[in-house]
Formats: structure tokens, C-alpha cells, sequence
């Protein structure tokens, strides 16, 4: 509330201020200081035109007072706020940078974060397959197993059954060479018997001749001669029929009997081969029982990794998800920052129009005075018609093929390119603190850079960044508002990635009163400290903590 009233009666204060003179200014200084500490004390930020108001009742009712009457003290303490305020804004500067810093390394620590989530994830899920084909392979290992000892029992019923097989073939081919044996002993006695048959077929042919000799006699001898002969004829034919019969038996037994002997080789040899079938049967077995026990120790284990990556995930999601809202945290950090510095040159800006002086004034009339000049080059130049104003004022850029960082020409680079390094060049010799001095249009555009920053491009973008600055675009915060600026000038403090701490002040450029840019000069900070080289990354303190130093600064 305090702030808004004071925002509020700003206008009518400085009227007031300006009309009664620097003595009611001492007044006046109490009671808005209260007001700005009331915010303060509320944690608000003061608006823009309090911190201005504020700066120029110190400036007319302290600085100048004190700088009119030349005493030391006086200006002791101008200098001493002076210093302060530039260290306010130093820090403010640091602070921008280390969050800018912070904020690129956060970016890229989000992006490793989400691609290690995304890994581990990944990772999970694949170790999550491995469990389930580890537990799927376990069992089938079992179940290989299994079969592998139902299969030995199916061989040990065969080799059973092939080992009776043997003993039925040798016993048939044992009792097949008794049979042979029996054969021979039966063609034997018919071969004496058909021995006998021819004896006694010779014996009755010879008593039939006798019984012939004998005529009537013999008669009846005749008779039974006949009919042994007959007799004896038919036992031959028979022995012969026998004989016939056992050669085929024989024959047939020895047949027999050889395929006996190879059907006995052939069941030996295949069981041998069932008990090689056994053995490899209870090899499977043992090699699917460790089988099983390594798998399952394996899917334990990734059961255990599963569960242990997970974890890990969520630790790295949690983690991403903190850089996620430290990362949105930091631009209202860094807002913060920017705003604390914009008071500070709000106040410095306020403490000069109240009169008073500063240690940046030497530059600062520098920078006016040729700021003046490059205007009143610009007017004498376009009433020579040496360049219209339309092309002067003309914002159509050409990039510049080839050219990284890259380079636009202009309507009016070239006539600028001629005329603006005299005023440039001569500043720089008389000011040697200063870094750079060049006249930028409304965008932020460079037609000419000092000589130092315009050497011949090597096509290097390190060393062209650094050498070869001339007929860039300067897109960012400070090269802006150098150009864009309209108030009698602007001091801004920024960090260099080297580490130096620069001012850049500026001062608007007119032409026939229009705006045409501003005359940016740089230089470093006298009461910033060196830059030191960093061997190790400083730790990143919280958003919380840059916010408490930044509202406090």
C-alpha cells in the first residue's frame, strides 16, 4: 500500500521539489525514504519512478548542497554512494550472469537427466524382459530336464527289453546249432540206412539169380528175393526222401543260425548305442539341472536389478524433475536481477539530474559530446548530400553471404564506414580505459566498429567473434537498449564470459530531432574485482537463496 500511494504522488512530489528548490528537498527526502523502506520492509520492489525521485532529492538535497560548498567530506560521501551504487549493480551483474551461466548448465544437465531417465528407463524395461525370458527359460530347462529323465527311463525299459532280445537270439541260435547237430546225425543213420537198402537190394538181386539157377526149387526163394529187393528199393527211396529233407533242415538251420549270430550283433550294437543314448541322456539331465539353477540365479538376480533400476529411475526423475523447477525458477532470478540493476541506473541516472556528480562522469560527457557530434555529422553530411536521411534512417538489412557470427550491410555502412572512425578512433586515443566507442543504430546495429574489432575475417568463428565485431546485429539485453534508449543516457553493467565486469554506458544519437541510435563506450568497472581464472565449478546455490541476496541488494 505504502508503494502504491508513493507511486501514486510521485509527479506532484518532483513538481513540488523542482519549484521550492534543494532546501525543502531535505524534507521531503525523510518522508519518501520512509515509504521506500516501508516497501522494502514488505518485501515489495520499489516502483521506477520513486527510485528516480528518491535519486534526485539525495542528488539536490545532499550531493549537491555538498558539492557546491567543495568539502571534502562531501564529496568523500558522494563518491562513497557513487561507489556503492556501481557495486549494486556489479553484483547485480554477476548475479545475471551466474544465473544465465546456471541456466545454460541446467539446460544441458535437464537434457542429460531426461536421456539417463529415458536410458534407465529403457534400461528397466530390458532388464524386465531378461527376468521374464530368464524365468521362461528356467522353465524350459526344467522342463528339458524332465523330459530327459523320462526319456533315460524310456531307454532303460528299451535296453531292458534289447538285452532279452540278445538272450532270446542266442538261445535260438544255440538251440538252431543243436538243431544242425541233430541234422547231421539224422543224414548220418539215413545214410547207413540207404547203405543197408543197397546191400539188401544187392543181396536179393543175388539170391533171385540163385533162386533162378535153382529152377523150380528156387522158386518160392525168388519170391521173397523180389520182394526184399522191392522192400530195400522203397527204404532207399525213402532214406533218399530223408536225406533230402535234412540237407533243406540243415540248410535252412544254418541259415538260421548265421542270421541268428547277426541279429545278435545287430541287437549288441544297438545296445551299445542305447547305452550311449543313456549316457547323454543323464549328461542332458545334469547340464538342464545346472541349467535351471543358473537361470534362476540369473533371473533373481535381474529381478533384483530390476527393482534396483527403478529405483534409479525414480531418483533420476525426481532429480529432473528438481532441475525442472529450479530451471523454471531462475528466469525470476534472473528478472530479479535485472531489475535490482535497472534501480541502480535508475537511481545513478536520478542522482545526476538532481545535480550531483558521479566517477562515471568523465565518460559520460565523453560519450555526450560525441554522441553530439556524430548527430551533427549526420545533419552536415545529408544537407551536403553526401547521404539522404531516408537512407540514414533505413532498417532494411542484407545479410552478408559467408559471415559467422553473421554480418548485414546497410543503406548507410558505407557512407558511415568513412566518417564515423575519426570521432571513434579519436575518443579511444584520448580515453585509453575505454574497451570499444561506436555509434549503433536503434536496433542495435554496428555499421562501423573500431578499427581493433574490424580486422580481416579468417573464417575462425573464435577468433572472427573476437576480432571482427563491425556490421553485427547486437540482439542481446545491453546492445539493445544502447540503441533503443531515449533518456540523456544509460549506464548498464553486464559480465563478460571472460569474467570481466564492464559498464556500458550510452547516449542517444539524434538527427534533425529523430532518433537515430546511441553512442555506446565500454569499459571496466574500477571498483569490480579481477577475474580469476576457475580451476573448479563454484556450487550452485538454490533458487531461494539467489532470491534472498538479490531482494536484499
Amino acid at each position: 500500500m505504502a508503494v502504491t500511494r508513493a507511486a501514486g504522488a510521485t509527479g506532484k512530489l518532483m513538481q513540488c521539489v523542482r519549484a521550492v528548490g534543494p532546501w525543502l528537498a531535505g524534507l521531503l527526502v525523510g518522508s519518501l525514504a520512509g515509504l521506500a523502506l516501508d516497501a522494502l520492509g514488505a518485501g515489495q520492489w520499489l516502483p521506477g519512478p520513486v527510485i528516480h525521485a528518491l535519486g534526485v532529492l539525495l542528488g539536490m538535497a545532499v550531493f549537491a548542497p555538498l558539492r557546491q560548498r567543495s568539502q571534502p567530506q562531501g564529496n568523500q560521501l558522494v563518491d562513497r554512494i557513487s561507489g556503492e551504487i556501481d557495486h549494486i549493480m556489479i553484483g547485480a551483474a554477476e548475479t545475471s550472469f551466474f544465473v544465465d551461466t546456471i541456466k545454460t548448465k541446467l539446460s544441458k544437465d535437464v537434457d542429460a537427466a531426461n536421456r539417463i531417465a529415458a536410458s534407465a528407463e529403457q534400461n528397466a524395461a530390458t532388464t524386465q524382459q531378461i527376468a521374464a525370458n530368464a524365468e521362461r527359460a528356467s522353465s524350459i530347462a526344467s522342463e528339458v530336464r524332465t523330459e530327459s529323465v523320462s526319456g533315460r527311463s524310456e531307454v532303460d525299459r528299451g535296453l531292458q527289453q534289447i538285452g532279452q532280445a540278445r538272450t532270446d537270439a542266442l538261445s535260438a541260435s544255440s538251440m538252431m546249432a543243436q538243431l544242425q547237430e541233430k541234422s547231421r546225425r539224422i543224414h548220418g543213420i539215413t545214410e547207413v540206412i540207404s547203405e543197408i537198402a543197397a546191400r539188401t537190394n544187392l543181396l536179393a538181386l543175388n539170391a533171385a539169380i540163385e533162386a533162378a539157377r535153382a529152377g523150380e526149387q528156387g522158386r518160392g526163394l525168388g519170391v521173397v528175393a523180389g520182394e526184399v529187393r522191392q522192400l530195400a528199393q522203397r527204404t532207399k527211396e525213402a532214406t533218399d526222401d530223408i536225406g533230402t529233407m535234412v540237407r533243406a533242415i540243415t540248410e535252412e538251420a544254418e541259415r538260421a543260425d548265421s542270421g541268428m549270430n547277426s541279429l545278435s550283433s545287430r541287437v549288441l550294437e544297438a545296445g551299445q548305442n542305447v547305452e550311449k543314448v543313456h549316457g547323454l541322456l543323464n549328461s542332458i539331465e545334469r547340464s538342464a539341472s545346472q541349467s535351471q539353477e543358473q537361470i534362476e540365479e540369473i533371473a533373481v538376480a535381474s529381478r533384483e536389478h530390476v527393482q534396483t533400476t527403478q529405483e534409479i529411475a525414480d531418483a533420476i526423475t525426481d532429480i529432473r524433475n528438481g532441475m525442472l523447477q529450479t530451471d523454471t525458477e531462475l528466469p525470476r532470478v534472473a528478472a530479479s536481477a535485472m531489475q535490482l540493476s535497472e534501480r541502480a541506473e535508475a537511481v545513478f541516472e536520478a542522482i545526476v539530474e538532481g545535480g550531483a556528480r558521479g566517477g562515471h562522469d568523465d565518460i559520460r560527457i565523453a560519450a555526450a559530446d560525441a554522441a553530439a557530434a556524430v548527430g551533427k555529422l549526420f545533419e552536415e553530411s545529408i544537407r551536403a548530400g553526401v547521404i539522404t536521411e531516408a537512407a540514414l534512417f533505413d532498417r532494411h538489412y542484407k545479410p552478408i553471404p559467408n559471415t559467422s557470427p553473421q554480418k548485414h550491410s546497410s543503406q548507410f555502412d558505407a557512407f558511415t564506414d568513412r566518417v564515423l572512425p575519426a570521432i571513434q578512433e579519436a575518443l579511444l586515443e584520448r580515453m585509453p580505459q575505454l574497451a570499444y566507442a561506436g555509434a549503433v543504430d536503434n536496433n542495435g546495429y554496428f555499421p562501423t566498429h573500431n578499427k581493433k574489432f574490424s580486422q580481416p575475417l579468417t573464417g575462425n568463428y573464435d577468433v572472427d567473434l573476437v576480432n571482427n565485431r563491425t556490421k553485427r546485429i547486437f540482439s542481446d539485453r545491453t546492445g539493445k537498449r544502447c540503441g533503443s534508449n531515449t533518456k540523456p543516457f544509460l549506464l548498464q553493467t553486464y559480465k563478460r564470459d571472460t569474467g570481466e565486469v564492464m559498464h556500458d554506458l550510452s547516449v542517444p544519437i539524434h538527427v534533425h530531432g529523430k532518433h537515430w541510435g546511441g553512442f555506446r563506450v565500454g569499459y571496466r568497472s574500477s571498483h569490480a574485482p579481477a577475474p580469476a581464472v576457475a580451476t573448479t565449478p563454484a556450487p550452485v546455490p538454490s533458487p531461494a537463496k539467489v532470491s534472498v541476496r538479490i531482494a536484499r541488494g
